[in-house]
């Protein structure tokens, strides 16, 4: 996507947005004509959206109750008439919105935005760009096509506008205020199999102009629709399209060697197993025959003790003895990978993309049945209390329906069921074909009258319960704990897993937080979660995939922090080009590291104990990232290098010396370079 205005040329527009105000649009909009309803209020002919009538005061000039909505629809007027034009810099967001971070309990990429002007209220969704050039216009691509579509399908979020920068692609979408599904059904006092039938229609029907479109999502949840507002028969629409998951296979179909790992992708939602739940088998990760742990009581080390400019393998890593496995383990992978990369090539050169999209799209099927699973008995299909054990049942496709969950339950209902989630992607439904099914036709009239089981709303409170708890402590202890705190965290969880299971209870998820002095963020676990969802049984955390979880959001706001201290210093030392472009000259290195802001970033990420002095941890730093650039025969470095540099070199003084003896030769020979470096 380019760029439509340059930062020289955007921010002198600043004032005149900001000044711009819903009588001044409607002044503009000369083809636009003014008539009087019966009821005397004035009302604005000719524009599509706008059926509700102008902004009318009282006797004393108050603005009536119904300004709200028309400025949400002069807004979108306003958003539709500047969507022709391409995205806008990134950094006139801030100028002309008030963004508010998400509560701990959403998800991280997400944010509020209300506009400064009129005080209309938008969702923000941020998605770091992908690194290759042909991911890039893929992405490019994406957008421009949702965006194309979302305008036309009352199914799926409207995006108004797109502001973007050297990393960052922030699409400003429909803020839908109606809650998400589980929300919906726990408020109810019953739930019947034709409302799930209903909402599983409705679904379907958000993705058929994706479908249509040769667009999927990937790997859908009930997170990804929403309810556009609290009223009781208000849309649901589709509100996530998977770009994350893209972006990262992107990247890793062009970079077959040295970039990201296909198969394992290092997306937060791969790490949340109440998300992974949903995840069709051909774009799961692999399952694990073998939990991959040392010796009783060691602790394995961070990916990036080990780590290329690309951060690539598992966040907690393997032990020496299962070198041969694991060797076994990456040639298949590499396997996976050359496949894919030969099937995309195939797709660009043949201009052939319909069994290519089919695959994806059958994916879609996969996570709806999935869905349609959860919304029938209250717990997905594959769930298990640990992350692996979940992609061994994905990968082995098999579903059951166990009584008495089920005993209430019409065949149709278990028919489309088993129709969508077929192991093959080439046997399952399509989208059309799903909508034709008997069970969807008929709004399931066959099933028996009256609610499901009382166990159905159990299920699925305690499943809520868990995902929310999963989500917030990931959020939460992200921001809290430093490095080495999730060495004592990942001591303690062995402490009290006796019997080596990789997963505990949310009462020993307390328990640990409180004896490393978390006892806060315990106690919001109570309040938040175990008070509020009231349920006889215990929600179950796989502790393992929560530090992967911690480990890639730490990582994430680490790159994040970094990218707008070197923004900002490339700013303020005149480099503007280095801020477009992402990239800077070797000599230049000390505009960074003078920045006491940035130096205490990096000081953050270092243990106390390491007895690394702030004055000289610049220059070591420097000398680091001038070997890597020396060793490679380039003069300029970009940032994703940079900040992936950066984070293997703070996490050489990371490494507990009593865990030595854990690490293989090649993770001692990683951090003796680095050291050397240092």
């Amino acid at each position: 996507m380019g760029q439509s205005a340059l930062p020289g040329t955007g921010v002198c527009c600043i004032q005149k947005r900001l000044d711009f105000s819903v009588d001044d649009w409607v002044a503009d909009n000369k083809e636009l004509s003014l008539r009087i309803s019966p009821s005397g209020a004035p009302i604005l002919s000719g524009a599509p959206r706008l059926a509700r009538s102008l902004p009318s005061c009282t006797q004393s000039g108050a603005p009536a109750e119904g300004d709200a909505d028309v400025s949400e629809e002069v807004a979108w007027q306003i958003a539709s008439a500047r969507s022709q034009q391409t995205s806008e810099v990134a950094s006139l967001l801030s100028a002309f919105y008030d963004v508010r971070p998400p509560d701990l309990d959403q998800a991280p990429h997400t944010a509020t935005a209300v506009h400064r002007k009129t005080q209309v209220v938008r969702k923000l969704a941020s998605f770091q760009k992908p690194q290759g050039a042909a991911a890039r216009e893929r992405l490019s691509s994406y957008i421009e096509s949702l965006q194309k579509l979302s305008s036309l399908s009352d199914s799926v979020v409207k995006i108004f506008e797109v502001f973007e920068d050297y990393m960052h692609a922030h699409l400003l979408m429909e803020n839908c205020t109606g809650g998400t599904v589980y929300e919906r059904i726990l408020e109810r006092q019953y739930f019947t199999e034709q409302e799930s039938a209903m909402l599983v229609k409705h679904m379907l029907l958000a993705l058929v102009p994706l479908h249509d479109n040769h667009l999927y999502h990937g790997c859908l949840t009930p997170d990804s629709f929403r309810f556009l507002s609290a009223t009781p028969h208000a849309p649901l629409k589709l509100v996530d399209f998977g770009i994350e998951l893209k972006v990262h296979r992107w990247d890793a179909v062009e970079h077959v060697s040295g970039g990201p790992d296909l198969q394992n992708p290092h997306c937060p939602q791969f790490f949340e197993i109440c998300r992974l739940a949903f995840c069709a088998p051909e774009l799961a990760p692999p399952h694990q025959p073998k939990r991959k742990t040392g010796p009783r009581g060691a602790v394995q080390v961070p990916l990036a003790a080990d780590a290329s400019d690309w951060q690539t393998n598992s966040a907690w890593r393997v032990n020496e003895a299962e070198t041969q496995e694991t060797d076994e383990f990456l040639d298949e992978l590499l396997g996976d990978v050359i496949d894919e990369h030969a099937e995309w090539f195939d797709e660009q050169q043949q201009e052939s993309t319909c069994d290519y999209n089919q695959k994806y799209a059958a994916a879609d099927i996969w996570s709806l049945g999935a869905i349609a699973f959860l919304l029938l008995c209250g717990y997905p299909p594959f769930f298990a209390p640990s992350r692996n054990t979940i992609l061994g049942r994905i990968h082995r496709g098999d579903v059951s329906f166990d009584p008495p969950f089920w005993s209430k339950i019409s065949e149709e209902a278990k028919n489309f069921v088993s129709s969508c989630l077929k192991p093959s992607c080439w046997d399952r439904m399509s989208v059309h074909e799903a909508l034709e099914h008997p069970w969807i036709q008929r709004l399931a009239d066959s099933s028996p009258s009256g609610s499901m089981f009382t166990s159905f709303m159990l299920n699925l409170r305690r499943f809520y319960r868990t995902s929310l708890i999963e989500l917030y402590v990931a959020n939460m202890l992200a921001t809290k704990f430093r490095r080495e705190d999730m060495h004592d965290f990942l001591r303690r969880c062995r402490e009290i897993d006796i019997c080596s299971t990789g997963f505990f209870t949310a009462s020993d998820l307390k328990h640990v937080l409180s004896a490393l002095g978390h006892g806060c963020v315990s106690e919001a676990i109570s309040a938040k979660f175990l008070r509020t969802f009231r349920h006889p049984g215990e929600s179950y955390i796989d502790y393992v995939a929560l530090l992967d979880s911690i480990y890639l959001r730490q990582q994430r706001i680490f790159e994040e922090e970094l990218w707008r201290h070197f923004q900002r210093v490339c700013h303020n030392s005149s480099r503007g080009d280095a801020e477009i472009e992402g990239k800077l000259a070797v000599g230049e290195l000390p505009i960074l590291f003078r920045d006491p802001v940035i130096i205490g970033l990096l000081m953050h990420e270092i243990p106390e104990t390491a007895g690394v002095e702030e004055a000289t941890v610049g220059q070591r730093f420097q000398n680091g990232i001038r070997q890597h650039c020396a060793e490679r025969g380039v003069q300029e470095i970009e940032f994703r290098s940079l900040a992936a540099l950066l984070l293997k070199l703070v996490c050489a003084y990371t490494v507990p010396k009593d865990l030595v003896g854990f690490m293989s030769p090649a993770e001692l020979g990683s951090l003796d370079t680095v050291s050397t470096v240092l």
